[in-house]
């Protein structure tokens, strides 16, 4: 097969350099243009899906703090042994999530103890670092540990399907 050399046109002066540069700038104005009209449009459909989508976020926020009260009201009797409840429609329970508050004299009680490697390099407490602390040394640097168990709810959305398809079929 032959080889085709494309047809460009040549530039033989600064006069043609401008023009070229010129028809540069008028296609990328063009480009520009249409990235701005797809940027709105994408922008539209995102404020609409957020407002069609509220109702929904609002439903499920609803329902989670339904959920969340009935497994507090009875959290003697479903979380004796477990911290999970698993149902045919998904689970709900507790995870533990640790965090560790300080004070403003931590960093300068940790300095005055030598435990630099639990300050990070912009002058505050690394409390990830710290979280291997006991809370007698948490004490001494003015941190205390809080343990708490943060309500979740995952929905088995596999298990909703066959429901829902079986409810279509019936």
């Amino acid at each position: 097969m032959a080889r085709l050399k494309p047809k460009v046109a040549r530039i033989d002066s600064l006069d043609d350099a401008n023009l070229v540069l010129k028809e540069i700038g008028i296609l990328e104005r063009e480009l520009e243009a249409i990235d701005a009209e797809a940027h709105k449009k994408i922008a539209e459909i995102k404020a609409e899906a957020v407002a069609a989508g509220e109702p929904i976020r609002k439903r499920i926020a609803d329902l989670s703090a339904l959920l969340g009260a009935y497994a507090e009201y009875n959290k003697a009797e479903l979380f004796k042994d477990r911290k999970t409840v698993e149902l045919s429609f998904g689970v709900f329970g507790y995870r533990k999530s640790t965090s560790i508050t300080c004070r403003k004299t931590t960093v300068d009680l940790l300095k005055k103890l030598n435990l630099t490697q639990f300050i990070r390099v912009k002058e505050e407490p690394d409390k990830d670092a710290m979280a291997s602390m006991d809370d007698d040394q948490l004490a001494q640097v003015d941190a205390v540990r809080k343990i708490k168990d943060d309500f979740f709810c995952e929905a088995n959305r596999e298990e909703i399907n066959k429901e829902l398809l079986k409810e279509q079929i019936a």
